[in-house]
């Protein structure tokens, strides 16, 4: 009975690492898999007048504006995504508050822990979003 702790505690955390652990691996194989169509599609072109005729071309240009639209769609996901984490955190806070008030007092303590969770992700997202606009407006001054 005693172990029955212990290895809830080093499951738990060995989960965590396996999450990471695949997520980061998906994301480095995605990046790897564009960088080679990329350069597959670079070798392709024998001489460099053939390869800025393709980019001149409509489907060029479409090439060109997908990789440049890139990190700006990851940023705008990762703020969404940062959003939508502190919504459902604090819903769940407040759901225990309303639990602690109306029921028993043994929820005070996860209602404080993810209200603060919810509140923090919210504020995080708010600085994230800012800082990348921020960014992007100096991106575009040193552009001109």
């Amino acid at each position: 009975m005693e172990w029955i702790p212990i290895v809830a505690i080093l499951s738990s955390f060995g989960t965590a690492v396996l999450v990471v652990y695949f997520v980061t691996r998906a994301r480095q194989r995605r990046v790897e898999l564009q960088a080679e169509m990329q350069s597959k599609l670079i070798d392709r072109f024998g001489s460099a007048p053939e390869m800025v005729t393709f980019l001149q071309s409509p489907a060029g240009r479409e090439f060109v504006a997908g990789v440049q639209t890139a990190p700006e769609n990851m940023t705008r996901q990762r703020v969404l995504g940062g959003f939508t984490r502190s919504i459902i955190l604090t819903a769940l806070g407040i759901a225990f508050l309303f639990l602690t008030f109306y029921r028993d007092n043994d929820f005070v303590v996860p209602a404080a822990i993810v209200l603060s969770l919810g509140i923090g992700y919210f504020i995080a997202t708010v600085v994230s979003w800012k800082l990348s606009a921020s960014m992007n407006q100096a991106e575009d001054i040193s552009r001109a």
